[in-house]
């Protein structure tokens, strides 16, 4: 019993009724503070190809138009900006767990059907899941309703990659060939998870993959969107 409780107070994953943001009491509303809660950010108008933002609601982006994704829908909470970027780098580094319970949670809330059949979190190499200490897609995953189906066991990350922060949308797309695999897959309708999209190199790997195993329809969700195309 003390070991695990242990583990749970080093990983922050333990609530003890503060906001996570400034720190101050918050018992009346679990993880975040209304003050903070009103002062987050959110993309305005996403396109539902890609999620940039657009004037206004309705019609995708002049590029997806131009250049269909492989995917059929994208949906992101936020522009990849503070306070988001924080707890994204504090989840995936320094082991803050409530932070992907907190995400998942607001995610949630700006999602719309129709529901997929499962939540695929993209999977983390073994060796990276083992320094970081775990996967932030599936911690983030942990905040989504418990009716959301999460499968964690269908993709497979089987090669080792770079990381991708500095790598050109080409140089991605090129890192990322034949790193996932799957087995035969019983879904018909399914959303990738993820902390944050950049270039959607990742997305459009995993997206083509599930396509030739049978899944008809794919969904983008993520926590955050960097603003550049």
């Amino acid at each position: 019993m003390i070991r695990p409780l242990l583990a749970r107070l080093q990983s922050g994953s333990l609530w003890w009724g503060q906001c996570l943001l400034c720190r101050q009491d918050c018992h009346d509303a679990a993880l975040l503070c209304q003050h903070c809660r009103n002062e987050l950010p959110v993309l305005e108008h996403p396109c539902p190809g890609c999620a940039c933002p657009l004037p206004m609601a309705g019609a995708r982006c002049g590029h997806c138009q131009k250049r269909p994704p492989p995917w059929q829908r994208m949906q992101v909470l936020a522009p990849y900006e503070a306070p988001f970027n924080r707890l994204v780098h504090d989840l995936k580094y320094h082991g803050r767990l409530l932070n992907g319970r907190l995400l998942g949670q607001l995610l949630a809330e700006r999602l719309l059907p129709p529901w997929p059949e499962a939540v695929l979190p993209v999977p983390l190499h073994w060796w990276r899941r083992l320094r970081r200490g775990g996967n932030q897609a599936e911690e983030i995953a942990r905040g989504l309703p418990p009716a959301l189906t999460v499968d964690h066991r269908l993709l497979r990350r089987v090669r080792a990659t770079a990381a991708q922060t500095h790598l050109s949308k080409a140089e991605r797309r090129r890192n990322l060939t034949g790193a996932f695999t799957t087995a035969s897959c019983p879904y018909r309708h399914v959303a990738l998870l993820d902390d944050v999209i950049t270039t959607g190199a990742t997305m459009a790997e995993l997206t083509r993959l599930l396509q030739a195993h049978g899944v008809e329809r794919v969904e983008v969700w993520a926590v955050c969107r960097t603003l550049e195309h």
